[in-house]
């Protein structure tokens, strides 16, 4: 009896595990379109936006650096592109974010992640190593052809990883897993379907094969198959059967509520390079004209939180963020984004606040 207990309660945790760290995320592409879906599934969730500049000087940290008195950093560089992202932990560690040249890099939970470790290179925590993707490249081919010599990956402690979902500007798309020690790269020829959710792509492209839309057995009810884990076949089935109508945004927003509304909610015309989202707790959609923004080096490092209350196009509303204003969202975020509930009382923490400021002290105004 005990053991059957013991076996209840560690399905239940590996449940809810899997439950709150999904998301999805996808490509709507055609001829006269190019639209990027993203949920972010986990829970209510503090946040920014920040417009990232280009021409700005860089530097590696990792784990150790954040909670450590080691601030030595073993890789610099400056920033190509300009990028606007999508931030829990405060600057320089987006979630997911686009460039100005239209590469969008977002991350989603993978149990099976695993490190993949170049000692001839640097460790970034994993949020900048995002951040460092969308500084440097422009498109999907360049962050894959980069991967084995560039910075690896330093995940949370203790905790699981994430695989990531990339597009550019031309629709092309890849998707990255870390697993048994290598970069896993599938590209648009082995993907049937630019979409991602938290199963290795070729787990949940098999277990969508058996419906008849994609030539199986067995008939597929999509009014009936509403279930967490038919998030994949749901929005499969609404991107191969998507008839051009001018109106692709609509049908995106469509897609990421039909499949599980998310938390943090982001739909991006890259052809026209607008950027829409919204939030669990404001839930009218606002806009962003990414070519309007200055990402120019002598422009502030600007931020809008994702609660914004302002409605419509947002690009006024943002306001100069501070090193005062980013450690008030890493003092919401870090806590949040580990889920240890005794890290955000530990001594670590406190010294990773600290680190923080000293690392954006020469970016970000006091």
């Amino acid at each position: 009896m005990k053991l059957l207990i013991l076996r209840c309660l560690l399905l239940a945790a590996i449940t809810y595990s899997t439950t709150i760290n999904a998301c999805s995320a996808f490509l709507l592409k055609g001829k006269d379109h190019c639209v990027v879906g993203f949920n972010e599934n986990w829970k209510t969730m503090p946040g920014m936006i920040v417009v990232n500049k280009r021409d700005i000087a860089k530097r590696n940290i990792s784990w150790e650096n954040l909670t450590t008195e080691n601030l030595n950093s073993e890789k610099k560089w400056t920033s190509k592109y300009g990028s606007v992202t999508f931030n829990l932990l405060g600057y320089d560690f987006p979630c997911y974010g686009v460039n100005e040249k239209g590469l969008f890099l977002v991350e989603l939970y993978l149990e099976e992640t695993t490190k993949v470790n170049n000692p001839k290179q640097p460790d970034l925590f994993w949020a900048q190593w995002i951040q460092y993707q969308l500084d440097n490249y422009k498109s999907v081919k360049e962050v894959v052809d980069h991967l084995n010599d560039g910075p690896n990956i330093d995940w949370w402690p203790n905790a699981a990883g994430s695989h990531f979902f990339l597009t550019d500007a031309k629709g092309n798309t890849a998707t990255i897993a870390l697993l048994d020690g290598k970069y896993k790269v599938l590209t648009d020829k082995d993907m049937p379907m630019p979409l991602l959710c938290n199963n290795q792509y070729k787990k949940d492209l098999e277990a969508t094969q058996k419906y008849d839309f994609l030539g199986g057995t067995e008939k597929y009810d999509f009014t009936q198959r509403k279930n967490w884990e038919d998030r994949y076949s749901r929005a499969f089935y609404m991107l191969k059967n998507y008839k051009y109508d001018q109106k692709p945004v609509d049908y995106a927003w469509n897609i990421l509520n039909s499949v599980y509304a998310g938390e943090w909610q982001t739909v991006i015309d890259v052809k026209n390079m607008n950027l829409y989202f919204r939030s669990d707790l404001k839930k009218e959609i606002k806009s962003i004209n990414i070519k309007e923004l200055d990402f120019s080096k002598n422009a502030d490092v600007k931020f809008l939180d994702i609660h914004t209350d302002h409605l419509g196009k947002v690009n006024q509303n943002f306001q100069p963020l501070t090193l005062k204003k980013n450690n008030e969202y890493v003092e919401k975020g870090f806590p949040i984004g580990y889920d240890n509930k005794d890290f955000g009382t530990s001594e670590m923490f406190v010294t990773l606040k600290e680190n923080i400021k000293k690392f954006f002290r020469s970016v970000l105004p006091d």
